[in-house]
Parts: structure tokens; C-alpha cells; sequence
């Protein structure tokens, strides 16, 4: 099969899941409206009978065991893009799972699609789907990372109004709505996501619970985990989060300092863990012929070993000497 059939057979392929999952997009979009009224309709429904005769009991387990394995294919689909929601969300990136796994083929299969296609070489192409598939996930983790850091300066203050409308008679859920309403994004949108949920029938433990699984911040985990534990055992909930705003503070404080003294050492481990992998992708990109010796040669693929075990010691050497636990 020569260079030419396999780059129309890549381009074909990349573009029958473009068609498919753009349909499979247009189709979701316009039948939500029905299928949330369909849920709805059946959670109004009265429950059966207990009068059920054992002929249609019977039917009613084959069915059941003729859908279980559909069921379970569903069930672990349902997850995979709940997860995939669950950390577009704590990334605010506002996408839709199925929205962004298109981007995700798209960027992962089209430009080595393309590169095989006009006779770029196997490497080229390869860098380029790894590249594709990489690169989404790297922007969610950074997005999150930055996410994180502005809701933790915002905890502080946060954890200060909810004090204060405390001791003006509001209870904790009221407390939680003035934050809501008058905090900016992220801290206001997480509070009114967990003031949602109480309304729409969770209890104060789940929405928060949820709201630091989105969140995944530790200053968030223990203002949380103060907030439950007063609930079942009592005490001054004012003076309690007062106390974890000072700690808050300090600990932002110290963070700050702890950065600026490691900044050297993580810029040089950026620089060490970033800049052979940049020169090894382009290479694979400007000259292929130059690279394919370190994967068809021994000698070369002793020194690409060898170089990529220096590499992870040394990025994990310097990591292990700019993280310091506090």
C-alpha cells in the first residue's frame, strides 16, 4: 500500500468521527428539551402494582438481562462525560463534553491526517497527533491550576462576609447566598452553584461536598470540614471561620514567600524538563530524516534512552528541592 492510499484512508477516517460527532452534537442539542421532559414524566409516574403476575415478572427479567449489557456500555459513558463535565467546569471552559471531545479528535486527528496526506512522513504525523492529543488536556490543567489559585485569595475574604452576616442574625445558607451575590467569579459562582442545589432539594453537607470536589482547593476542604463539624457538635460558627480566614491568610502569605525564594529553581526545572522535548518536536517536525536515526539505530535508541532517563532524574531532582510542604 503505498504513502498516498494510507493518507486518503487517515483522511477518510478523520473525516467520518468529524461527521459523526458533529451530528451526534447537532442531535443531542436539539432532542435535550425532550429528553428532560421524558425524565421528568417518568419520575411522575406511579410505581407499579404489587400485583404482577409470574409471567410478566419473567418477561420483565429477560428484558432486564437482554439491556444490562447495553446498560452498563451507556452507564460507563454516562461517567466518562460526567468526569469530563466535572473538570471543564472546575476549568471554566464553557463546553459541553461532547462539544469539546469533538475539538479533542479534531485536534488530534486532522493535522497528522494532513501531514500524512502531503507526504510529511510517519514521524511528522505521529508528533502532530501527540501533539493534538496533548495540548487539550495541558489547557484544562492550566486552566484549573489558575482557577484554583484565584478562589483561594478569594477564600479569605469570602470566610470575612460570611462572618460578618453571621453576627448580623443570617443564618449559614443566607450567609452563603450574600456570597453568591456579591462575590465575583470563581468564589460567587461556585456559591451560587451550591445555593442552587440546596434549593433544587441537597442538603448543606452535599452541596458543599460537591462544591469542594469541584473545587479541589484544601483551604476549601477545611472550611468545609469546620462548617460539618459544627453542624453535629456545635459552637460559635463566626468566631470558627474567623479563626480559618487568619489561617488562610497566613498560609497565602507563606505561599507567596515560598515562590518567590523557589522561583530560580522552578523556572531552571521548566526550562530542563521543556526545552529538550521542544528541540526533539521540532526536529520530528523540520527534519525527520535527522530523528528516525535515534528510533531505527541501536545506538540511538541507547542515547534516546539514556537522555530521556537523565531527563525524568533531573526534572524530578529539582522538583523534589523547590516543593516544600507547609
Amino acid at each position: 500500500m503505498s504513502g498516498l492510499q494510507i493518507s486518503a484512508i487517515i483522511l477518510a477516517v478523520v473525516i467520518g468521527l468529524f461527521n459523526f460527532f458533529l451530528a451526534a452534537s447537532i442531535a443531542g442539542t436539539a432532542t435535550e428539551d425532550k429528553r428532560a421532559v421524558r425524565k421528568r414524566v417518568k419520575a411522575m409516574q406511579k410505581k407499579p402494582s404489587a400485583r404482577i403476575n409470574k409471567e410478566k415478572r419473567k418477561e420483565s427479567i429477560l428484558q432486564r438481562a437482554k439491556g444490562a449489557s447495553q446498560n452498563s456500555r451507556s452507564s460507563r459513558q454516562r461517567k466518562l462525560m460526567d468526569s469530563l463535565f466535572d473538570e471543564l467546569v472546575s476549568a471554566e471552559i464553557m463546553m459541553r463534553p461532547e462539544e469539546f471531545a469533538l475539538v479533542w479528535i479534531i485536534a488530534t486527528f486532522v493535522p497528522a491526517g494532513l501531514a500524512a496526506l502531503f507526504g510529511a512522513g510517519m514521524i511528522p504525523a505521529a508528533t502532530l497527533a501527540g501533539l493534538g492529543a496533548f495540548l487539550p488536556i495541558l489547557y484544562i490543567k492550566i486552566k484549573k491550576e489558575k482557577r484554583t489559585k484565584v478562589f483561594e485569595s478569594q477564600l479569605g475574604d469570602t470566610l470575612i462576609m460570611m462572618c460578618n452576616s453571621l453576627r448580623s442574625g443570617f443564618s449559614f445558607q443566607q450567609a452563603m447566598d450574600s456570597v453568591a451575590s456579591d462575590m465575583p467569579a470563581p468564589v460567587g459562582v461556585e456559591f451560587a452553584r451550591a445555593c442552587n442545589e440546596i434549593r433544587y432539594g441537597a442538603t448543606l453537607d452535599e452541596a458543599l461536598e460537591n462544591m469542594t470536589d469541584r473545587v479541589k482547593s484544601p483551604d476549601l476542604m477545611l472550611v468545609v470540614s469546620a462548617v460539618c463539624i459544627q453542624r453535629t457538635t456545635g459552637g460559635n460558627l463566626s468566631e470558627i471561620l474567623t479563626t480559618i480566614s487568619e489561617t488562610i491568610r497566613d498560609r497565602l502569605k507563606i505561599k507567596g514567600e515560598i515562590r518567590s525564594i523557589t522561583a530560580q529553581g522552578r523556572t531552571s526545572g521548566m526550562i530542563i524538563g521543556a526545552l529538550p522535548v521542544m528541540i526533539a518536536v521540532a526536529l520530528m517536525l523540520i527534519n525527520p530524516d535527522y530523528m528516525n536515526s535515534f528510533f531505527t539505530t541501536a545506538p540511538g535508541r541507547v542515547m534516546l534512552s539514556v537522555s530521556v532517563v537523565m531527563e525524568i532524574i533531573g526534572f524530578l531532582g529539582i522538583k523534589k528541592v523547590v516543593t516544600i510542604k507547609y
